[in-house]
Order: structure tokens, then sequence, then C-alpha cells
């Protein structure tokens, strides 16, 4: 080549930092010339980046193509669109969501996505073909081992790349995120389109010894090295390639004809430390221990791969949602701003894999929380060999579930005139009621757990093989002094009377519905998301307005600017008030009580209202179901529409409460400095429904729930997949094998039944209730996808 890239060298000290475009300047691995690797050499047949192919490669004596370099005789595969891996990301690919202080929510368009799909689906395909030919034609066992070796690694990167375009097409998240992310996805496909063009052109040719073809240049990336039979090797099939020569070969006899100044990656690639979008501004992240990265084995593809957005775990560490925590975090995103530090796009390896020490684990004791901001740190990986114990140790090791007088839990304290059960005691002299110091019957244990509730007539059954499972469990009562935390809104709050609550806590539901979908699968930096089911329950009723109640001694954690950016009520309040004036004792704690209920109201105002900026509730809002749009009348009558809601939010707490509980009953696959084990160990998760996505995508999957089939013959790769999944747990010696799952309906559902009881039971046990069941898919589902509402 008669032009030379600047070489991509990192020194020791050097900070690895992602630029405003979202990539990684001259270590972009795929689009910009790097170094061989002998592991991986078809990276050397990945696409020229088209502003290099303009160049030109004409040396001197008039030898070889003029610009732009192309190929011209058709010797490499075509793909159909080959512009999706060179794309820059713009606010026309996205839909917006929602607007924050300092940046945006949303989501990829549906046209754009398609475009994705139609890539993973084409390069999958490409991949994967010519195996068996070359596998028939192998001369030896050793050969037979490299091929397969060949074959597992592309369906490895295949499985990678898919899992990116679910995360970027099911996952609201801000817009400098999905930047981040079609990065990612742009270098895995790049990777495999050149994993493509090497077996197809590039392997063939060097088989072919007696080729000698180094005009025309193909335009592929090529190659940087000081190995001088590399360099012949490549030259002569016509790839490119830099020879840098050892600096023993050059002496004072050695003639210098010509001096080239490098092309700076600079002039492809952004150099600002800050990504733009819409008027927003965030910092870029950057890994800060750049020795260490330096001390990590393998070549510099190696490394960066332990560091990019697929180091992230799916799931991330989540927190009961608390004001303070979260007015602390935009206090400090306010002053990083000031001094030019931005804090929002945090992204610490111990917050993506979740806690490095499982014992004594203080949820809002700030163990997740990144001390420096923008920045990666390598951790020390831990051992994990405390973790091979019995029940009652996990139980103990374990966080427990949060106390309702948690410092981190906005929840208010429980008074005196509540008792442990969560009943509140009868008072003396009422008709009809019991006096406190009579003998009570114990309470029926489906009141204390929400999980073995009644449904509604209107609401979808409960799904197959988890029906008989809940009256064996109903001895599980729930632990009486724990609040149940949600990340999402908790199912039994919709059964309620009459149903026009229920309407209206639906249709508030479908207005923050994408919202809480961000804050779990893509969570801000303060992690503060979760809920009880009294907080769920006021943040469906929408009215996020200021409140003019009076509140002596209890006040709100917001900060009091927030509180009065709240819009004024515009009509009374119809909340009861507690009276004032009552003497006893038991009355000031029912005041007190209330007060605390009363800041715990303003403080979720403040969370949806000023942060997430939604205006306050109105029965004339119009809102999006599928492609439905629902009026409040809707919700209200409409029980199929309820149904299907219903449905996904039952599937999504199952996903959801299944992949933390792995993490810690699983603990030793996510205690890594990177996420090398926590991913496939999430994929193995993820098996249990057969998807690359937590989210239930019905909106454009039939089978989007096969572990709740209606046939059972759907459902046993699932409910086995479940099972291998739980054979890293402990206790795990009672679980039934994979062999008792037989041929036949009546062993299978045994098999199912001791599968979906040691799951409850394992679960009961860490959290101290009983998980969420998912419910059967309503066929009602189908009306609402896209094209249905057209052909009703």
């Amino acid at each position: 080549m008669s032009w030379v890239p600047e070489i991509p060298m990192l020194l020791p000290h050097e900070p690895i930092i992602y630029y405003g475009d979202g990539m990684l300047g001259k270590l972009e691995f795929m689009k910009w010339p790097q170094a061989y690797y002998d592991a991986e050499p078809h990276c050397i047949a990945a696409p020229l980046h088209r502003a290099l192919c303009q160049i030109g490669i004409s040396d001197d004596d008039a030898q070889g193509p003029d610009f732009p370099l192309s190929d011209a005789r058709g010797d490499l595969p075509i793909f159909n669109d080959p512009d999706i891996a060179w794309d820059i990301f713009t606010h026309h690919d996205v839909d917006l969501h929602e607007h924050q202080h300092y940046f945006e929510v949303g989501s990829l368009r549906v046209a754009f996505c398609r475009r994705l799909g139609q890539a993973v689906d084409e390069v999958e395909r490409m991949a994967g073909e010519g195996f068996e030919e070359r596998v028939n034609l192998a001369a030896s066992e050793a050969e037979v081992t490299k091929i397969m070796g060949e074959f597992a690694f592309q369906g490895e990167r295949v499985e990678t790349l898919r899992t990116i375009y679910e995360q970027l097409r099911a996952t609201p998240m801000s817009t400098f995120d999905i930047k981040m992310w079609f990065r990612e996805f742009q270098r895995v496909l790049l990777e495999l389109r050149a994993f493509v063009i090497y077996h197809r052109v590039v392997r063939r040719r060097l088989d072919d010894s007696t080729l000698h073809q180094p005009w025309p240049v193909l335009p592929l990336r090529g190659v940087i090295t000081q190995d001088v039979f590399t360099v012949k090797a490549l030259f002569r099939i016509g790839v490119p390639v830099w020879y840098i020569r050892p600096r023993f070969t050059l002496t004072s006899d050695t003639i210098i004809i010509r001096i080239r100044t490098q092309i700076p990656a600079a002039g492809l690639f952004s150099t600002k430390k800050f990504m733009s979008h819409h008027g927003h501004v965030e910092e870029t992240k950057q890994w800060l221990d750049a020795p260490q990265t330096q001390a990590l084995r393998g070549n510099a593809q190696d490394k960066l791969r332990r560091f990019t957005q697929m180091s992230r775990v799916v799931l991330q560490p989540l927190k009961a949602y608390s004001l303070e925590r979260v007015s602390q975090y935009m206090d400090d995103c306010r002053a990083a701003r000031k001094s030019g530090v931005s804090q929002s796009h945090v992204l610490d390896v111990r917050e993506a894999n979740g806690p490095e020490q499982p014992e004594d684990v203080d949820e809002d004791a700030g163990l997740f929380d990144s001390q420096e901001p923008s920045c990666l740190r390598l951790q020390t990986r831990l051992s994990c060999s405390n973790m091979e114990a019995d029940w009652r140790k996990i139980t103990r090791d374990m966080s427990p579930p949060l106390p309702l007088s948690s410092p981190g839990s906005i929840l208010p304290e429980r008074p005196n005139w509540v008792r442990s059960d969560g009943n509140a005691p009868a008072r003396a002299g009422r008709k009809g009621k019991k006096a406190s110091g009579d003998a009570e019957t114990p309470p029926d244990p489906s009141q204390l757990d929400p999980a073995l509730r009644s449904l509604p007539a209107w609401a979808p059954q409960i799904a197959p093989g988890w029906r008989d499972l809940t009256s064996s469990l109903s001895a599980l009562a729930r632990h009486p002094n724990i609040a149940i935390l949600y990340a999402l809104p908790p199912l039994h709050i919709f059964y309620t009377t009459p149903r026009t609550m229920a309407g209206e806590r639906i249709h508030n539901w479908l207005r923050i519905r994408t919202i809480c979908f961000g804050a779990v699968l893509s969570p801000p930096g303060h992690r503060s998301v979760l809920m009880t089911a009294a907080q769920w329950k006021v943040a469906l009723q929408g009215q996020y307005m200021h409140l003019d109640d009076d509140m002596d001694g209890v006040l709100p954690h917001s900060h009091p600017a927030d509180i009065e950016a709240l819009p004024q009520a515009t009509h009374a309040s119809k909340r009861r008030r507690v009276d004032a004036d009552r003497p006893s004792a038991q009355g000031d704690d029912r005041r007190q009580f209330a007060q605390r209920r009363l800041a715990d109201r303003v403080d979720i105002n403040v969370r949806f209202g000023v942060y997430e900026g939604l205006a306050p509730y109105a029965s004339t809002m119009i809102e999006q179901w599928g492609e439905m749009s629902v009026s409040r009348e809707d919700a209200d009558t409409r029980d199929d529409l309820a149904a299907a809601v219903m449905w996904e939010l039952s599937v999504f707490h199952f996903r959801l409460q299944l992949l933390a509980l792995d993490r810690e009953l699983a603990a030793r696959s996510y205690l890594s400095s990177t996420a090398v084990h926590a991913r496939p160990r999430e994929r193995v998760v993820m098996d249990v429904w057969g998807g690359y996505r937590v989210r239930p995508m019905w909106e454009d999957v039939d089978d989007c729930d096969p572990l709740g089939a209606a046939d059972w013959r759907m459902r046993k790769p699932r409910v086995m997949a479940l099972g291998h999944l739980m054979q890293q747990w402990p206790s795990s010696n009672s679980l039934p094998r994979a062999r008792e799952a037989g041929e036949n309906e009546d062993a299978y559902l045994k098999y199912e039944r001791n599968i979906f009881q040691f799951y409850a039971v394992s679960f009961h046990r860490v959290r101290g209730h009983l998980p969420v069941v998912p419910l059967s898919l309503p066929s009602s589902v189908e009306t609402f996808r896209a094209g249905a509402i057209l052909l009703a």
C-alpha cells in the first residue's frame, strides 16, 4: 500500500477511551488497520473503511489502480445492506419516550431495527455455510478439530450479535446508550462479515500456493505486521498489508527513498471526549486502570472485548426507591456538570456484575456505586468457595429482604397499631370485632402473600404447571416484617374492585410502562427503581401534583425546588385527612404514619412528575398498547386488554426475579472483573424462556412465552432448561434429573411439578416471600399486534 495508517499503539499509561461518536478511535479493531492476530486471522478481511477506499493506492510509478478502491472484479461476497455497518446514529433513528434533565430516553425506530434484524439473519446464514463440506474434506483429526473450533466461534459471535440486536430493539434507554450499543452492533457485524470474507475468499487464496495475484488489491482492512512471511503471503493474494521493519534491519547503509506521512485516525473518528444528542451533552467513558489493562493476556482484541457494552450483564443491580439517594445523585450531576464531569454514564465493572462479596450485603450502603465518575475500573476476582453451603448459610449470608425500618426505603416504619402480620388489630368495643386481648385464629396465608391471592374473573389463568403448585405452597406464608420490593407494579394491586379502579391503574400503567421498562433494563446511575405495592399504587394514580397539605414533623426527601416544580392541583384534594386533634397515643401514631405516607406521596410525585416529566393524569388521555389506542373507557371495560396487560407483567416479573435470584444463588458465575463468566450464565438463564431478551416481545413474536405454553411438549425443553440452570444452586441434589422428564405426559408433569416447586421454595428461602408466577398467554394478545387492528 502506498499510504500508511496511523499505527494503533497503546502506551502503558494511556487510558482507553470512547469518543463522541461512540467509537474507540484508532483502537476500533474492525474499522482501522490493526496488528496481525494469529488466533483470529479472519479480522484482516473486514471491509475497508469507506473513507480509506477514497485515498487511492497508486504508487509513484503509476502501478496499481486509482481510487476509489473497490471490488471491481466481484471477488468478494455481496451483503444486501453494506452501509448498516458504517452508518451514523442520529435523532431521526430514535423514537423518544421521555425527557430527563440531562438526557433523553427512547428506542430505535421500527424501520431501523428492521435493517439491523435483516443484517443479523443474513450474516448468521452466511457465516454458518460451508463447514460440513470442509469437515468432509479434512485430511486429519487435528484439522477437523480446528474447523469445529471455528464453527463454535462464529456461533458464539452470532449469538452475541443477536443479543445486541435484541437489546437495541427491546430496551428503552438513553440516546447515549443507544449510540454505544449501536456501535457495538457494528463491531460484531463487521467481524462476522470479515469471517465470511476470509473463509470464502482469503483462506482459499492462501491455500492455493500457486496463486500470485497482488493486483487488484481487495478493499479490506488489512494488517500491520513486522513478520516478513505474513507480508509476503498477504501481498501475494492482494490483501492490504503494512510492513514494520524491525529496528535491527535499519543500518547506516539503508537508503530511505521516500518518507510518507501517516494518515491519522482522527480524520475518520471523533476525538471529542463527550457525546452530544439533541442539545444534551455527556462525558464519554474511559478505563483509567490502563496498566492493569496492559497486564491482561491476549491481543488488543481480547482486551477490548472484556470492556465493551457486552461486558455488562443484562440485569443491573437495583435498589429500593429513595428520593434521598435520587436527590443526592441529581445534586451530584448538577455539581459535576459545573465542573465539567458527568455522572449519568457511570459504568463500573462492580455495578455491571453485581456484588463481589455475597456475604453481609447492604443494599443501601453504596456497594455498587462507582467511586470515580465516568470510569471503568478493573476489580480483583474474589474466591467463591464459601458459596458451597446449605440453605441456612445462604439465607444468613445473602442479602436479606429489606425490612420496613431500613433507612434506604422511604416506606415509613409501621406504627404500633399495626400488627406484625400487616393487619390492624380490632379496637375494643366495636360491634362484631374481637378485642385485642381475645384469641385470634391465625390468618390465612393466601392473605399474607400476594402471589397466592385469588384472580378476578377477567384475569388470565395461572400458567400450566404452576396452577397445582400454588395450592401446595399455601403453607409458605410471607415473612411478617419485610417490605416486598417490585421492579414493576405487582399484579395484585390491579385485582381490585370496583373495576373502574383497576381500569384507572391499567390506563396509568400504559402511560408509564415504557419509562419503567427502561428504568429496569437500563437503569439510571442511582439505581433507585424498586418500590413497594403501596408506592406503586400512588404512582398509578397519576396525580403528580403539588400537595398543599400541612406536613408537620415529617418532610419529604425531595429537594424543595423539585417539589415547587410540581404543577398545582386544579381541584381540591379528595384524600381523607387524619384528625389532628385526636388525643390518644394511638391517634398520634396514626397521624405520624399518615404524615409519612404523605411525604412518600410527594416524593413519588417528584419522581414521575419532575424527573420523568409526566403531566398529571387525565381520564381523557389516549395511551398505546401495541397497535391499539387505549382510552380510559377501554381500560375500564375491555377485559381482553386488562388480561393482556396482566399477562405481560406476570411474565416480566418472573424473568426479572429469576435473573436476580440466580445472581445470588450462583454467585460464582458473576464474581469476575468483567462479564466474561456472567454473560454466558445469563444466557443460560434466558434459555429458560428461549430468547435473547428479558422483556416479553409479544408485539412481533408469536412464540413469546414457550415456558407457559398449553402444550406440555412445548414447555418441556424450557422446563428442562430451568432444571439445568438450578443445578448450580444450593441443595440442588434434591432436584430431579433430566432423564426423569420421561417421554410420556404423566412422567413429565411430575418432573415439571418438582422443578417448579424447587424454584418456588428456593425463592422463598432467600426472599422471604413467594415469587410471581406467570399467567397463561391470553388469546387477546394476537389482536393487539401490528396489523391485527386493521384486519379486525
